[in-house]
């Protein structure tokens, strides 16, 4: 999405909002605008309502939007100077719903994990909590790690150290004789 299209949605959802707000009254909803989506040539708007309140009461909501696009869309126009006006389609949102579903059912499966740990309280596996073993806790030591054995066609000897009577291999010069 371009920056002049970002710019124009947000435009257009604050101006949309205003006049809704201020011309139209819906009774027992609360009405608002969740998100705009243009097309691309910016010919048509896709506006997402959110309506708060019973299901037949929503879909009235956008049904009487719908109604009065005419009306919004050349008061738009006059707000919003574009060469072309969007052609307005309201919609319903139902994310906010989905949204507080979510939230509660997290909330839910939270609850019964306190629950659970409350009623069945397990204490950890060693592994679990890389604890150190009985008998060496005792003496004070940590054990020691398990040796990895060598990739096959790999030397263990480190080739950048020098060996026994032998200068550094940066230090080293060829000399032709």
């Amino acid at each position: 999405m371009t920056n002049r299209v970002a710019r124009v949605r947000a435009l257009i959802q604050q101006e949309l909002g205003t006049m809704i707000a201020r011309d139209h009254a819906f009774p027992d909803v609360l009405v608002t605008i969740n998100d705009v989506d243009l097309t691309p040539d910016l010919r048509n708007a896709h506006i997402f309502i959110g309506v708060l309140g019973p299901p037949a009461k929503q879909q009235a909501a956008v049904d009487q939007l719908n109604a009065s696009r005419g009306v919004l869309s050349s008061r738009l126009s006059k707000r919003v100077v574009l060469r072309n006006t969007p052609h307005l389609h309201f919609k319903l949102d139902h994310s906010v719903e989905r949204g507080v579903r979510v939230t509660a059912l997290m909330e839910e499966i939270d609850k019964q994990l306190v629950e659970s740990a409350i009623l069945n309280p397990e204490p950890p596996a060693e592994e679990e909590t890389g604890a150190v073993p009985t008998e060496a806790a005792a003496s004070g030591e940590t054990p020691a790690a398990p040796k990895t054995a060598a990739a096959p066609g790999t030397d263990d000897d480190d080739d950048d150290e020098p060996e026994d009577g032998e200068s550094p291999p940066q230090l080293r010069r060829r000399t032709r004789r």
